[in-house]
């Protein structure tokens, strides 16, 4: 955890301190929303994690725009609800907001919230999709999906295990097995601390990851990444192949961590705040550092990441009945 938080800083450094020429080009983002107090950005995660230091990155950068402090606030506890609960019910204005990921759509589903996660908030935009990869033991005699599959077809199903610090890592794990055609026993983890530890020990077999969560393991040999999802390899991990191109399809969308209003936000100002987050994208020093450790920039429309995030709870919840999935 120690090496991710390393690496999310100077991602913050480079940003902040990237010479005259980046200063300049910043200095000539023209903001279109214009705060009129601080502005809060909720991570409903812990201090450290890859949300919260992507967070970090963006405040800074919106801070500069629009010379107003942003103000990271990380309140933790129900994967990311307690979080989301606590700007469900703030003033409805563009100073509050929540950075969330994926498992905010899935947990309605498994859990009983002070919110009605369809209509509770404004989605504003997509931060970062963090590119998903299967990690794996180092003793584990498979190195790619179709070797793990072929592996537990000899074996049979719930011989090898996978790890799941939180539902929305589970629910993609397991749809890679069931794309693969194969069944593991999960082992769940509250948070991921370290359940990330625990396979690189050998102790559970694989587990889903975010490539920045993985990376330093990865590239020490103390991982192995048996794919990655989306439909191309990335910078940070040019030889693991994508699960599309060893054969399995509809595995092509990586989760996201994005950014949410309170339901009832004016849509000017929600659109005002997505455009300067996409002219922060837009930059090179920004766009070069995500993608370098191992997620791609986003920027999508309110509409555009309101359709997402409807059909993810749709979705979600269609494959947790289909699986008998249960809060853990």
């Amino acid at each position: 955890m120690r090496k991710v938080i390393a690496a999310f800083a100077s991602i913050a450094a480079a940003f902040v301190l990237a010479g005259p020429a980046a200063s300049q080009a910043r200095a000539e983002l023209k903001p279109a929303f214009h705060p009129t107090k601080a502005v809060t950005i909720v991570v409903p995660y812990s201090p450290g994690g890859g949300t919260d230091a992507v967070g970090r990155l963006m405040a800074k950068a919106l801070e500069e725009m629009w010379g107003q402090t942003v103000i990271i606030d990380n309140r933790t506890g129900g994967s990311g609800s307690v979080g989301a609960a606590i700007v469900a019910r703030a003033p409805p204005d563009g100073h509050t907001m929540v950075l969330a990921v994926s498992g905010i759509a899935i947990n309605g589903h498994l859990m009983k919230l002070p919110y009605e996660t369809t209509t509770a908030f404004a989605p504003v935009t997509v931060v970062a999709y963090p590119v998903a990869t299967l990690i794996a033991s180092p003793t584990l005699p498979a190195n790619d999906l179709k070797e793990l599959a072929a592996l537990v077809r000899k074996e049979g199903p719930d011989k090898r295990t996978f790890a799941s610090p939180d539902p929305g890592s589970r629910l993609i794990a397991e749809r890679i097995f069931e794309k693969a055609g194969i069944r593991l026993m999960n082992i769940p983890y509250k948070g991921a601390a370290s359940f990330v530890g625990d396979i690189s020990a050998g102790r559970v077999d694989t587990g889903l990851s975010s490539v920045t969560s993985g990376l330093s393991l990865i590239n020490a040999g103390k991982l192995k990444s048996l794919g990655i999802m989306g439909t191309q390899r990335i910078p940070a991990l040019p030889n693991v192949a994508t699960f599309k191109e060893q054969g399995f399809e509809g595995l092509d969308e990586n989760s996201w961590a994005g950014l949410f209003a309170p339901a009832g936000t004016p849509p000017a100002v929600v659109a005002a705040i997505q455009q300067d987050i996409a002219k922060v994208l837009a930059t090179p020093e920004f766009k070069a550092k995500l993608v370098e450790y191992g997620s791609l920039p986003g920027g999508p429309t309110p509409a555009e990441f309101t359709e997402r995030f409807q059909r993810d709870i749709r979705e979600s919840g269609e494959t947790i009945r289909r699986l008998g999935m249960t809060a853990e």
